[in-house]
């Protein structure tokens, strides 16, 4: 079978002594990304609790896009790239199927990041921005989508460092 090349991407020639800590950077970027979101959604979370007369309620479902977000950001990043490139596929439980089960878990997981931003920005859509609150309280309900958006960046970050195949190079290949 011939593996097709979706995205070939050369990284910017950096310095050996840039390229050796690229991956422990990146590890410290994702890392930053990660709690700037939950901070920003902490941050929402008090400015809420302390607002008087606040419009909306703070509630359950508030805080689930960053949890899903979060076990979508551990999902995808618990797999191993070369677990994809597996050639062999089975549906049996002998084991022969180790890539479909990595694919079905990776997807799992970049569902779960997809579902997380996309019920931040719909709860911004319903309990923000369509009664039409003022600017102080909108801001509250921006920091569950800027939240939600950086554990995402977060994930694509880590998964990049983490699945180089060499320094300077990032190959994205679809069996």
């Amino acid at each position: 079978m011939s593996r097709v090349f979706i995205w070939n991407c050369h990284l910017p020639h950096l310095p050996s002594a840039w390229r050796e800590r690229l991956r422990d950077f990146g590890t410290y970027a994702s890392g930053a990304l990660f709690t700037l979101g939950w901070w920003f959604f902490i941050d929402g979370l008090v400015l809420a609790r302390t607002h008087e007369d606040f419009p909306a309620k703070f509630g359950i479902e508030d805080w689930l896009p960053g949890i899903l977000c979060t076990l979508g950001m551990i999902i995808t990043n618990s797999i191993d790239l070369s677990l994809l490139r597996d050639d062999t596929f089975s549906y049996d439980g002998s084991g022969g199927g180790l890539a479909g089960k990595a694919k079905l878990t990776l997807f799992i997981g970049i569902a779960l990041l997809a579902g997380g931003v996309a019920g931040s920005i719909a709860i911004l859509s319903i309990k923000y921005i369509v009664p039409q609150v003022d600017a102080g309280v909108l801001y509250i309900g921006f920091t569950n989508v800027i939240q939600t958006v950086s554990i995402l960046l977060s994930s694509i970050v880590l998964w990049f460092v983490h699945n180089a195949e060499h320094d300077n190079q990032y190959n994205f290949v679809l069996n």
